[in-house]
């Protein structure tokens, strides 16, 4: 994977001269900037570093190509470039192989790939993968039994303890519910049987 990197005193001009040299949009790239000041002025100095973001999914299909197929699964892909992240969705043989025991598998690969390319890149790089969608339709199941579960606690007045979940679960709740009436949310216990307690307000 190609890292550019670029010095100088003006990030702006920075920014400019690697849209010009690599005939892309600012939207096609990845950047992470380091400020220095130097010299008996005190004056400035930036480094620009630019990865595109098709390099990085070309990278990243390449490595869950080799890792999956070590698996013994075959796969396609799908990718999805966002202003806030990139997507990899697989679509192989077997999927409940990929997804894991609650989805932990596929965790546990998404948490890898990270790594690998903070340390091929420098940069902390939002990489989201799902397997035929496993990710969107979980979530959706969680918000709509948040949702029900929120409108009994309406009725009846009474605390319900939802199962355990990891952060990321437990932190869609909170944002689903947050403008429930009457409602409020709150995390209880500790990892890994920390759980979203839905309460009614006093």
């Amino acid at each position: 994977m190609k890292i550019y990197t670029y010095e100088g005193k003006n990030l702006e001009e920075l920014t400019l001269q690697a849209l010009k040299e690599l005939n892309v949009k600012e939207e096609e790239m990845l950047t992470s900037v380091k400020e220095e000041t130097v010299g008996l002025l005190k004056k400035k100095k930036y480094t620009l570093t630019v990865v595109l973001k098709s390099d990085v999914l070309a990278f990243s299909k390449e490595y869950l190509k080799t890792l999956v197929e070590g698996m013994g699964v075959g796969v396609n892909f799908e990718t999805l470039r966002k202003d806030n992240y990139l997507k990899i969705i697989l679509h192989p043989e077997n999927s409940s192989i990929l997804i894991g025991k609650e989805g932990r598998t596929l965790s546990s690969i998404q948490n890898v790939l990270r790594a690998v390319l903070t340390k091929e890149t420098g940069m902390h790089i939002n990489i989201i993968l799902d397997v035929e969608n496993y990710k969107e339709k979980s979530q959706r199941h969680i918000e709509r039994l948040a949702k029900n579960l929120a409108k009994e606690v309406q009725k009846t007045k009474e605390p319900v303890r939802m199962d355990s979940m990891n952060s990321y679960e437990r932190r869609l709740i909170h944002e689903v519910l947050k403008d429930f009436k009457g409602i409020t949310t709150e995390s209880e216990g500790e990892e890994p049987n920390r759980a979203v307690v839905i309460k009614p307000v006093e």
